[in-house]
C-alpha cells in the first residue's frame, strides 16, 4: 500500500475537532472580524485554556500577560492564532488513536522538541511568521499515527531504529515510504497550507535548495530533536550536513542555543498539547 493510500484510510476518523473546523473556516474569510473568531473559539472552553497558555509561553516571550483571546489575537493575529489551534487540533485528534504499540512518550517527545528547535532557528534566521515552522515541526512526524491507525504491527516494528539504521531508514525499508511522505499526503488532505505541508514532505531530502529555507530548516530541526533525544544513539555531527549550517548561516552555538531552548520549554509545552503524557516526567 502507497502512502496516499495509508492517509486516505485515516482521513476521516483522524479528523480535526470541529472547533477547529469553524475557527479555520472564519480565518478564511474576509469579511469575519476579530470579535467573530473570538466567540467561535470561546465555545470551546479546553481549546481556549490551552491557546492562552500557549499564547503565554515562552515560544512568544511577551512582555505583559495575555488574558482574553481577543487580545490574544490582537497582539498576535489571526495567522499565528491559527498555528496555535491547529497544533491544539492534531494534539487532540492524536489522542483519539490507540498508541499502545508504540512509545507515545517518544512520539511526543519528538514531535515538540523539533517544533521548538525549529521555531528558533527560524527566529535565528530572521524568517518570518516563526510559528509557520513551528507547526511543520510539530507535525514532521504526523505519519507515525497515520501507520499507527493503518498497521500497528508495522509501526511498532518502525520504532526499533538504531545507530545505524536511521528512523527514516528503517521506516523506507519496512513500508517502502517514510513517516513524512504519508503526513505530507494526510496534512494534504486535511487542505493544510503549502508552506507547511512541503517542508514535511522534504524533511529527508538531501537535495538543498538554498532558496527553500522552509525545507532547510525543517531538516536541521528534525535531526537536532532526534540526536538530543537519543544522545546514547546519535550525534548532531552523524545526522546534520554541515552544508545546511552554512546556507542557514547559522553557527554552533545557534545549535547549542536551539536546543537549550527546547529542553527548557519542552515539558510546559507537552503539558499543554498532551496532559496524560506530561505527567508521567
Amino acid at each position: 500500500m502507497k502512502a496516499l493510500q495509508y492517509a486516505q484510510n485515516v482521513a476521516d476518523l483522524f479528523a480535526l475537532p470541529e472547533g477547529y473546523l469553524k475557527v479555520k473556516q472564519l480565518m478564511d474569510s474576509d469579511t469575519a472580524s476579530l470579535d467573530e473568531v473570538a466567540e467561535v473559539i470561546l465555545l470551546d472552553p479546553i481549546l481556549t485554556a490551552k491557546l492562552l497558555k500557549l499564547a503565554n509561553s515562552a515560544i512568544y516571550n511577551l512582555p505583559y500577560q495575555v488574558e482574553s483571546v481577543s487580545k490574544a489575537l490582537l497582539i498576535l493575529g489571526k495567522t499565528q492564532v491559527y498555528n496555535l489551534i491547529l497544533s491544539i487540533g492534531i494534539a487532540s485528534a492524536c489522542s483519539n488513536i490507540d498508541s499502545s504499540s508504540i512509545d507515545l512518550e517518544r512520539f511526543w517527545e519528538q514531535s515538540v522538541n523539533a517544533a521548538l528547535i525549529a521555531k528558533f532557528l527560524a527566529q535565528c534566521c530572521q524568517l518570518k511568521p516563526c510559528d509557520r515552522y513551528y507547526v511543520a515541526g510539530l507535525l514532521h512526524n504526523i505519519g507515525e499515527m497515520v501507520v499507527l491507525h493503518n498497521d500497528a504491527t508495522l509501526a511498532n516494528q518502525c520504532q526499533n531504529y538504531s545507530a545505524e539504521e536511521k528512523p527514516w531508514q528503517r521506516q523506507q525499508q519496512l513500508l517502502e515510504f517514510t513517516y513524512a511522505n504519508c503526513g505530507a499526503e494526510l496534512l494534504h488532505l486535511w487542505q493544510l497550507p503549502d508552506s507547511i505541508v512541503a517542508p514535511v514532505a522534504l524533511q529527508h531530502s538531501y537535495k538543498f535548495d538554498p532558496k527553500n529555507k522552509p525545507q532547510l530548516v525543517l531538516y536541521l530541526a528534525v535531526r537536532l530533536a532526534l540526536a538530543n533525544q537519543h544522545p546514547e544513539m546519535y550525534t548532531t555531527k552523524q545526522l546534520v550536513d554541515p552544508f545546511v549550517l552554512e546556507l542557514l548561516q547559522l553557527t554552533q552555538q545557534d545549535v547549542i542555543r536551539a536546543i537549550d531552548f527546547c529542553n527548557t520549554e519542552g515539558l510546559f509545552i507537552l503539558s499543554v498539547l498532551n496532559p496524560r503524557i506530561s505527567t508521567i516526567y
